[in-house]
C-alpha cells in the first residue's frame, strides 16, 4: 500500500474541475439522446411515394391557408389605404362670425345689436392631380338666406404645368386678385364694396414663378340696351408675389369692361339689368410684410361716368371710386398671438352705393385657441357733405337777343344736356 501511494505521490492522479465534469456528463447524456432519438429515424430514413404525396399535400394545404390569409390582409390593408386617401383628397372647412356691435349713425340715432353675421361652409375636392373642386354655402344675417355662393371645377396643376382652366360660379379676379381685398381689420374695405363680383363663368390662367396671369368671359347680371343677353362682359388681372431680403411683397392689377355687374352696383334699383353703356373699371392693389409689420394698399375705379339715371351724384353721372390703406403689427401678449391694426379709406362719388366719404378705424385680434379669435374694431365714418350744403345747379347759362347790356338769360342743366347730347357723339 505504501508503494501505492508512492506511486500516486510520482504519478499524481489530474482530477478536473466540477465544470468541465458536469460539461462532460452533459455531453455524454446529449450524445446518449441523440443516439436514441435518431436511431427510429434512422430506421425509417426513406419514406413510401404514399408518405411522400401526403407529406406534399399538408404543405400544400399550409400554403394555401398562408395565401389565403395574406390575400385578406392585403385586401383589409388596400381598404384603409382608400379611406385614408378618401379623407386626404377632401377638405371641410368654414368660418363662423358673431358680431356684437354698436353704432351711432349719421343722423344721430343710436343703435346695437348682436348677430349671426356670416357662416360659411365649403368642401374641397382634389379629385385627381389634375382636377379639383369647391364647393361653398353662406348665411349671411342681411336677408337671412342660405345660397350656394360659389361651385367651381379646376383643371390643371400648377406645380406641374403652368396653364390651368376654372369654370363655374366664383369670385372675379377684379380686385382680388393677389389678396386686394385683404385686411387686418374685421371690416371689409370700401374696395370690396365697391368692386366685388361673383358670377359663373371661364377662367384661364397661367402661374409661373411668382407671376400669375388670368383672363375671364362670362354673361353678367347687367346688359346693354339692344345688345340682347350676351357673354360679352370680360376682364384680366395680373399679380406677382415675391421676397427681397427677407421682405414679402404681393403687386396686382385688373381690369373689368363692365364695373356696374359688381354685387355693391347691382344692388342699386336705379341700375337695373339695362345700361345705355358698359362702364369699365380698374384696380391697382399690393403688399408688404417685413419682421411682424404688415403694410395694404388698394384703388379702383370706374373709368368713365355712369349716366346720371343709373347711378348718380350731384344730379350728373357718377364716376365711383375706392381707396384703403392699412399697417398691421404682430406680437405675444401674454402667449396669445395678437394683431394691431389701423386702417384709412375713403371713395369718391359713391354716396349713391351707401359707402361713406372717409372712414378711420382700430382693431386688435387676438388667437384665443387654435381657429378661433376674437377682434374688437372701432370705425369712425365720414359721410359726404349734406344736401344743403353740398346740392348746388350745375349747367350753363345761355344769354339771348343780348342788345346794349340787355338780353334773356336761358338756364341749361348738366342734367338736361346729357340726356339730350349723350348719345349724339
Amino acid at each position: 500500500m505504501m508503494q501505492r501511494r508512492t506511486e500516486m505521490n510520482s504519478f499524481p492522479t489530474y482530477r478536473p474541475p466540477a465544470s468541465f465534469r458536469l460539461a462532460v456528463a452533459m455531453a455524454i447524456v446529449m450524445g446518449l439522446s441523440i443516439t436514441w432519438g435518431t436511431t427510429p429515424t434512422l430506421a425509417q430514413a426513406t419514406p413510401t411515394p404514399k408518405q411522400l404525396m401526403e407529406m406534399i399535400q399538408a404543405q400544400q394545404k399550409q400554403l394555401d391557408g398562408l395565401k389565403a390569409a395574406l390575400l385578406k390582409s392585403q385586401r383589409q390593408a388596400e381598404a384603409a389605404a382608400s379611406k385614408s386617401s378618401l379623407l386626404d383628397k377632401v377638405q371641410v372647412g368654414g368660418v363662423v362670425e358673431v358680431e356684437a356691435t354698436s353704432t351711432s349713425g349719421f343722423d344721430g340715432t343710436d343703435s346695437s345689436d348682436i348677430a349671426l353675421a356670416t357662416v360659411e361652409v365649403f368642401v374641397d375636392a382634389q379629385l385627381h392631380d389634375y382636377l379639383s373642386t369647391h364647393v361653398q354655402v353662406i348665411y349671411e344675417d342681411e336677408g337671412d338666406t342660405i345660397n350656394f355662393d360659389e361651385a367651381f371645377a379646376t383643371v390643371g396643376n400648377t406645380e406641374k404645368f403652368p396653364l390651368y382652366l376654372t369654370f363655374g360660379k366664383g369670385p372675379m379676379p377684379f380686385g382680388g386678385q393677389g389678396g386686394g381685398f385683404d385686411t387686418d381689420i374685421s371690416s371689409d374695405p370700401l374696395t370690396k364694396n365697391l368692386g366685388e363680383l361673383k358670377e359663373a363663368a371661364v377662367e384661364l390662367g397661367a402661374v409661373h414663378e411668382g407671376l400669375t396671369v388670368r383672363g375671364y368671359i362670362y354673361n353678367g347680371d347687367t346688359q346693354q340696351d339692344g345688345s340682347g343677353d350676351l357673354i360679352d362682359q370680360f376682364g384680366l388681372a395680373a399679380a406677382y408675389s415675391g421676397e427681397v431680403k427677407g421682405a414679402a411683397f404681393n403687386l396686382g392689377a385688373s381690369y373689368i369692361n363692365n364695373i356696374a355687374d359688381s354685387d355693391g352696383l347691382t344692388a342699386l334699383t336705379t341700375v337695373g339689368t339695362s345700361l345705355v353703356d358698359y362702364v369699365a373699371g380698374i384696380d391697382v392693389h399690393g403688399d408688404l410684410s417685413v419682421n411682424n409689420f404688415t403694410f395694404r394698399a388698394g384703388y379702383m375705379t370706374a373709368l368713365d361716368s355712369f349716366v346720371s339715371t343709373e347711378v348718380a351724384f350731384n344730379g350728373l353721372g357718377a364716376k365711383p371710386m375706392a381707396w384703403h390703406v392699412d399697417a398691421a403689427y404682430t406680437t405675444e401678449v401674454l402667449g396669445k398671438e395678437t394683431v394691431f391694426a389701423v386702417t384709412m379709406q375713403g371713395t369718391d362719388e359713391a354716396l349713391a352705393l351707401s359707402l361713406p366719404e372717409t372712414r378711420y378705424g382700430v382693431a386688435v385680434t387676438v388667437g384665443i385657441v387654435e381657429n378661433f379669435a376674437v377682434t374688437a374694431e372701432y370705425l369712425h365714418d365720414e359721410d359726404y357733405m349734406d344736401q344743403l350744403s353740398n346740392k348746388h345747379w350745375r349747367g350753363l347759362v345761355v344769354l339771348n337777343e343780348v342788345e346794349d347790356g340787355a338780353f334773356d338769360e336761358m338756364f341749361l342743366s348738366m342734367n338736361y344736356l346729357q340726356k339730350k347730347y349723350a348719345h349724339t357723339a
